[in-house]
């Protein structure tokens, strides 16, 4: 059976009832066959709100390096990203890139989550601009139509677990995430690859294949710009992903709809049964190379003090066989039962910018 894209309607996923069609569509986009993401349709005026977020993040990039300088993470020991961020970002087998620069925030809350440490909170407050019309506003209108939908798919992720795990916890995305969940905005401005000095297939590569931590990850339909600013019209969204099986699939959908894949926290609370999914960003040959991409991202987590579980009781060696990949984008290669999200995002950091 051919896999194809999975689209869903925005108005199905936010009803509080339960429709028995995307139950398939569920499957079909995550399951252990699956595509690996799914694409949210008919969002009540989003295309005007992605194209200021990504309008907001292309001018920001151009802001002087001392406005930036006042957006950055106030402890530069830290490896939690908060505000304006350009460090180089590790991905499995070896590879690394530095061909963006990005700014980070959070939602619902304005910091992280972690009240056993006041400081940490402190210093990891959302740092808005204040040169840029709008920007706070819009992140805001732009997680308000991200977030609904991905609760939404929590109902049908509990009806694909329970069909799966004998003995399996009523209802335990819905009941551990609905209220209590943090959303990681990421937004990136992607530089010209030709500014680069690169060979071979790294000409026109802006990633590397990997994988994202969280439970969820988001993805719009990204923006291109000339190195004078103008709009390009691409017609690609330069995304690519794999699915169950390691087959490599362009992930297209248009500007007023956004994409959900899922991640690597996700891998481990459904035992395996919904793997995470490799994706990276790359353009084809016959493709310019002087071009910005602006793009955002975003990844739906756990609070830190998050107690993490393999409901199967399994191990993670076991749970690793029952994906068709191995899970082999992964940024780490230990987990213990019981142990707390932020133990599990540490680790995950520590391989991503060390």
């Amino acid at each position: 059976m051919a896999i194809i894209t999975v689209r869903v309607d925005f108005n199905l996923l936010v009803s509080e009832d339960y429709h028995t069609e995307l139950q398939d569509s569920f499957e079909r986009a995550f399951g252990l066959n699956g595509f690996g993401a799914v694409v949210v349709t008919n969002i009540p005026n989003f295309k005007h709100i992605q194209k200021t977020v990504l309008h907001n993040m292309y001018k920001l990039s151009k802001e002087p390096q001392e406005v930036l300088d006042k957006l950055t993470q106030p402890n530069k020991d830290s490896l939690y990203e908060v505000g304006w961020h350009t460090k180089k970002m590790n991905a499995a087998f070896g590879k690394s890139s530095n061909r963006f620069v990005s700014f980070f925030s959070r939602y619902p809350h304005n910091t992280i989550v972690f009240p056993q440490d006041p400081e940490f909170e402190k210093e990891n407050c959302n740092i808005w601009p204040s040169t840029i019309e709008n920007f706070q506003e819009y992140m805001l209108k732009l997680n308000e139509c991200l977030v609904p939908p991905i609760l939404g798919l929590l109902k049908y992720l509990d009806k694909y677990l329970a069909s799966n795990i004998k003995n399996y916890q009523k209802d335990k995305f819905v009941k551990s995430f609905s209220s209590t969940y943090q959303n990681a905005n990421r937004l990136i401005t992607y530089t010209p690859l030709d500014e680069f000095e690169l060979q071979g297939e790294d000409q026109y590569n802006w990633d590397n294949w990997h994988t994202d931590f969280g439970l969820f990850a988001t993805a719009l339909h990204p923006i291109y710009l000339t190195k004078s600013g103008e709009i390009f019209d691409l017609g690609s969204t330069c995304l690519s992903v794999r699915d169950r099986y390691g087959k490599e699939h362009e992930l297209n959908f248009a500007e007023d709809e956004f994409a959900i894949t899922t991640s690597d926290a996700m891998f481990i609370e459904s035992a395996g049964y919904i793997p995470a999914t490799p994706h990276t960003v790359k353009i084809k040959k016959e493709m310019p190379r002087d071009l910005y991409r602006c793009q955002a991202v975003s990844f739906f987590e756990p609070n830190l003090d998050y107690k993490m579980d393999i409901p199967t009781k399994e191990s993670f060696r076991e749970i690793i066989e029952r994906d068709p990949m191995k899970y082999d984008h992964r940024g780490v290669d230990d987990f213990k039962q019981g142990m707390i999200y932020k133990e599990f995002i540490d680790e995950l950091l520590q391989f991503l910018y060390k």
